[in-house]
């Protein structure tokens, strides 16, 4: 994953025409963090990728910041893009996300406090 992040953070520089200092600037690091980063000696922080991706004008590799997926499509689009997945595989996972969603309530239900579960409490009576 390291690779994919140095080279996601090259090509977006590159791309965008923005320097290694300025990336340094946007987000309050010294330089040579920056060039530990792309050397792969030190790790990109779970906090930075965002400011990276807005630095750099393109989504995270990782997609911390995506919304949920939210239709058929979107799911079918999904899985499509797993590796070794074939159609039918796609069709049966399809089908299962689709059983499952389906099955949960549109609305949780509120529950009343009559709904509730009590812990019993053993009281033994002292024998005679």
């Amino acid at each position: 994953m390291t690779e994919q992040l140095i080279f996601w953070i090259k090509s977006g520089l590159k791309r965008t025409g923005k320097t290694q200092s300025a990336l340094a600037e946007h987000l309050g690091l010294a330089h040579p963090q920056i060039t530990q980063i792309l050397k792969g000696s030190r790790a990109v922080k779970v906090n930075e990728l965002p400011k990276i991706a807005e630095f750099i004008e393109t989504a995270s590799p990782l997609h911390f910041d995506e919304v949920p997926i939210q239709s058929d499509k979107e799911i079918l689009q999904t899985l499509h893009r797993i590796e070794g997945l074939d159609q039918r595989g796609v069709e049966v996972v399809f089908s299962v996300i689709d059983t499952v969603i389906n099955r949960q309530p549109s609305k949780p239900a509120r529950s009343s406090s009559d709904d509730q579960l009590e812990l019993a409490t053993l009281h033994r009576e002292p024998k005679p």
